[in-house]
């Protein structure tokens, strides 16, 4: 039989199927990082602004959102700070954000499933002496875990 161009034929099938392929992985990655990037800097500023518990409420809420900004300023791979959209609320005894985000993806987003971006965190308010206590109580606790591992291991 004469064969020729089936190579040809076989390429152009191919090689798209494998760059679509090579992209779409690369973009879910990406889409991964960044979601993982929005998660940290939540959580990391609502923990941090749970120790501002002497401030008001205003000032806490803008120090998350500030915090949160800062953490994500130069972290984002396939977003923007502009495309997404904060929340922090602010009550007496806790402090929750949120951060809901979608990406303009490429045309393969309904087989590629959600491509969108969101995290949600909260934590207590807690004041300096609160703090102390908590730490001095972790240190008792591990204190008495070392004995009893010391004592089982005699």
């Amino acid at each position: 039989m004469n064969n020729r161009g089936m190579m040809t034929i076989e390429a152009v099938v191919i090689i798209p199927l494998a760059l679509m392929i090579s992209f779409l992985l690369l973009w879910t990655g990406m889409l991964l990082y960044d979601r993982a990037a929005v998660n940290y800097a939540v959580s990391v500023a609502v923990i941090r602004g749970s120790r501002m518990a002497e401030e008001s409420n205003e000032e806490i809420s803008a120090y998350v959102q500030d915090k949160i900004a800062e953490l994500l300023e130069h972290k984002l791979v396939l977003l923007e700070l502009s495309q997404m959209e904060m929340k922090v609320k602010v009550s007496y005894g806790n402090i929750s954000a949120s951060v809901d985000g979608s990406l303009d993806a490429p045309p393969l987003v309904g087989f590629a499933g959600d491509w969108s971006v969101s995290a949600q965190h909260s934590a207590d308010r807690m004041r300096a002496s609160q703090i102390v206590r908590t730490i001095q109580r972790v240190d008792r606790m591990t204190e008495k875990g070392e004995t009893k591992e010391t004592e089982e291991t005699k």
